[in-house]
């Protein structure tokens, strides 16, 4: 009797062993996947992206952050905060970079003109986007803070600034002038000035200057003190004719004592000037009258009066022309005074208006 051939079934049975051995997780050569992300979405990018990879392989990753961020920090299938991690294939791996917005800044300039008229405070400087900083001019000596121009504008030192773009900002000084002692515009009747109203004359605040009168008899001269102290001073005011006889004195004095005891500088409708000194009511000349074109002449024509004061020098400037200089040092201190003397006709009237009184 003949025998089957065996080898079939064991073939058979040898692939059905395998199947099932293949079945309860025996090692193969698959792939894993490694997945990248970015947070924020825009944030950067990871190098390589991802990708399937052979068991065991060490993958090394790297983050670029994109304009405006930085890279953090690694999370999920790796950590750290250096720019590049590795990764191990030994499982399916998803990693994650991850990016913070770098904070906006703006720059701020600023200047000084004229320069070294004074500082700016701070001076400039870089400067978070939508911060607000405060500037603070202040003068050097001879100058006083004016305006500020460029990326803000003002007039007072102290300003602030919100920084939502680059900005440049001057501050501008001007020379300071000189320190007023006094000033009237005669518009306040209850400034001080001696007020008058006799038979010789009289007095007054009116439309907004002071007016004074002087009859021709009894000759004299009429006088309003401001009732003040000074020293040494520069002194001036506008003075005009306002009716009667333009033979006329218009009298600024310095250093007065009394009516008797003072420096006296007077000018005329009619074009003349004199300086004097007037001690225990003696007249003493210190320059022969004189007659100048530079003196406006007639009735509403304004003269513009300086006198000095300084030390024991004495000087009468009249409408910017400098007409005389003397020296004398009988007085050192006093009140100041303006007056009107009628020299012919019946009476003149005269009006002074905008005095100003500086130091030297």
């Amino acid at each position: 009797m003949k025998h089957k051939p065996i080898f079939i079934p064991l073939v058979i049975g040898l692939v059905l062993v395998l199947s099932l051995l293949g079945a309860a997780g025996c090692p193969t050569t698959d792939r894993y996947n490694l997945t990248t992300n970015v947070s924020p979405t825009g944030g950067g990018s990871v190098s390589p992206s991802g990708g399937a990879y052979d068991p065991g392989v060490t993958v090394t990753l790297t983050a670029t952050a994109n304009s405006g961020y930085v890279f953090d920090y690694w999370s999920g299938s790796a950590s750290g905060t250096s720019l590049t991690t590795t990764v191990v294939m030994d499982a399916h791996k998803s990693v994650t970079a991850h990016f913070t917005p770098v904070a906006q800044t703006y720059t701020l300039t600023t200047s000084v003109n004229p320069s070294g008229a004074g500082s700016v405070s701070p001076s400039g400087g870089e400067y978070d986007a939508g911060s607000s900083v405060s500037l603070s001019a202040t003068a050097n000596s001879g100058y006083v803070f004016d305006y500020w121009n460029g990326s803000a504008s003002g007039t007072g030192p102290n300003i602030s600034v919100t920084m939502d773009a680059d900005k440049s900002i001057t501050a501008n000084f001007v020379a300071a002038g000189p320190t007023v002692l006094f000033s009237d515009d005669f518009s306040n009747p209850g400034s001080g000035w001696v007020t008058y109203d006799e038979y010789d004359g009289r007095v007054a605040y009116q439309g907004g200057y002071l007016y004074i009168k002087d009859y021709t008899n009894p000759s004299g001269t009429i006088y309003s003190e401001a009732q003040r102290y000074f020293t040494d001073l520069i002194l001036e005011v506008e003075t005009w004719l306002i009716g009667g006889t333009d033979d006329n004195w218009h009298i600024v004095a310095c250093r007065m004592q009394n009516e008797d005891n003072y420096y006296g500088f007077g000018i005329s409708a009619d074009g003349y000037y004199y300086a004097a000194k007037f001690v225990n009511a003696e007249r003493s000349t210190l320059n022969e009258i004189t007659y100048s074109s530079y003196i406006n002449q007639g009735v509403g024509a304004v003269n513009l009066i300086h006198i000095e004061c300084i030390g024991n020098s004495l000087s009468l400037s009249v409408n910017g022309h400098l007409l005389e200089q003397v020296t004398d040092n009988t007085f050192s201190s006093g009140d100041i005074s303006l007056a009107a003397n009628a020299l012919s006709g019946t009476f003149t009237e005269i009006a002074f208006d905008n005095l100003v009184v500086t130091e030297p």
